[in-house]
């Protein structure tokens, strides 16, 4: 039993003629009558009398042919569902982003559904390193995030991010002087097991500049540093992305040279296995053009 076989029996049920069953099925009358033998032989019963009135359904016939029309359209939809999630149209896409990317993210996913709408997103908010390591397991299909130095990833870029400190506006600072404007304040640092690519990021940029800060205090998210820094408690070292966090009284003063900035963009796997990737990357790569 196969689905042409069954999709020739409810064919024929609908027409009562094997001449017209046959042409909307585009094959001979013969090609059709082997079809339903073999599935009466399958069966074990006639499922159709000929006679004056053509094709008639035996009592087997009527009592099996719903369950075998809701098999051949079953059978419909999953065919069309399997060639648009080939084609990459339909399916489900799993994307990271982290906090340099709160709102380039949601943009470009937006930008995407409009073509896409069939397609489910799921986005959540995942350190960076942890994004890497999900996309390398499959368990992550595209990452909003720093881009990486090395690895079997494709990537576009879409900005430069960078290094800021971010103090309370009623201090003055001079970017030409500000370390020495802040030395005597407390530096509030970004525990290093939350975001040990910032980590390493501020940690390269702070040697490079032969500056060793006392740390005052760690705290595990930007959010919380920028509410100490909203308080006046101190200054800290944050991407300059990271104002796009809505906090009172900062102000933000960017940092230049070695180590200062790096790339932000979108991350994938290579090589490409998921057709919903693939329209993904390009419809960014178009947009970006």
């Amino acid at each position: 039993m196969d689905f042409d076989q069954l999709n020739a029996y409810c064919t024929l049920a609908q027409c009562n003629s094997y001449r017209l069953a046959a042409e909307r099925l585009c094959i001979t009358q013969s090609a059709l009558t082997k079809k339903i033998q073999r599935l009466e032989a399958t069966i074990g019963s006639p499922l159709f009398e000929r006679g004056r009135k053509g094709a008639t359904l035996t009592l087997v016939g009527e009592t099996l042919l719903d369950d075998a029309q809701r098999l051949v359209s079953s059978f419909g939809q999953f065919k069309e569902f399997s060639l648009s999630v080939s084609q990459g149209t339909t399916g489900h896409l799993k994307i990271g982003f982290g906090i340099s990317t709160l709102y380039e993210a949601p943009r470009h996913i937006a930008q995407f559904k409009k073509s896409y709408p069939n397609v489910k997103v799921t986005l959540n908010d995942i350190p960076s390193k942890t994004q890497y390591t999900m996309l390398e397991d499959g368990d992550l299909h595209l990452s909003f995030n720093r881009l990486p130095d090395s690895g079997s990833f494709g990537t576009i870029s879409l900005y430069i991010d960078r290094l800021v400190v971010a103090v309370h506006d009623s201090v003055s600072i001079e970017p030409d002087t500000i370390w020495e404007e802040l030395r005597n304040r407390s530096y509030l640092k970004l525990a290093s097991p939350r975001g040990p690519g910032l980590s390493r990021q501020i940690e390269q940029y702070l040697a490079h500049q032969d500056l060793n800060l006392g740390v005052e205090q760690q705290a595990d998210d930007i959010l919380t540093l920028l509410g100490l820094v909203s308080a006046n408690l101190g200054f800290t070292i944050i991407p300059l992305s990271a104002q796009l966090i809505d906090q009172p009284n900062i102000q933000y003063v960017a940092l230049h040279g070695a180590y200062s900035s790096w790339d932000v963009g979108l991350i994938w796997k290579e090589p490409v296995a998921n057709p919903l990737v693939s329209s993904f990357v390009e419809g960014m790569s178009v947009h970006k053009r």
